[in-house]
């Protein structure tokens, strides 16, 4: 009866340690229930945009396109990749808003323009 016990709490314990590891949404590898329970993303881009609704509601709209432009723009060449997702996720944020909140169409297009600019940003010269 003991042993019987103890192995069945053994394997119990085993089977709080075994996390299955997925690759989020956002690309990144993360586990599976934290995606599941956060909209697919990791724990890092759950957390970035965790921050950019808080400080959209506290501070307004003004404040959050200050923050993330001067983030992106202060980011270290050798993290590209990071940038790449944070804007992808940004664009990705903002096109859904652009259905669901109608009222602030002008302010999101300029949002995207941005986003999509600093992406894949064009020369003037092309354009003539």
């Amino acid at each position: 009866m003991h042993i019987e016990f103890r192995l069945n709490y053994d394997l119990y314990l085993l089977s709080l340690l075994i996390v299955i590891i997925m690759k989020a949404k956002c690309g990144h590898m993360t586990e599976k229930s934290y995606a599941d329970a956060h909209g697919g993303l990791c724990r890092k881009c759950h957390s970035n945009f965790s921050f950019l609704l808080e400080l959209e509601q506290k501070y307004g709209e003004d404040a959050l396109v200050e923050y993330w432009y001067a983030k992106i723009l202060t980011y270290p060449s050798e993290t590209k990749e990071e940038v790449d997702c944070f804007i992808n996720h940004l664009i990705e944020f903002y096109q859904k808003k652009f259905v669901e909140v109608p009222s602030k169409k002008n302010y999101i297009k300029k949002m995207l323009f941005m986003l999509y600019s600093i992406k894949e940003p064009f020369d003037r010269q092309t354009l003539r």
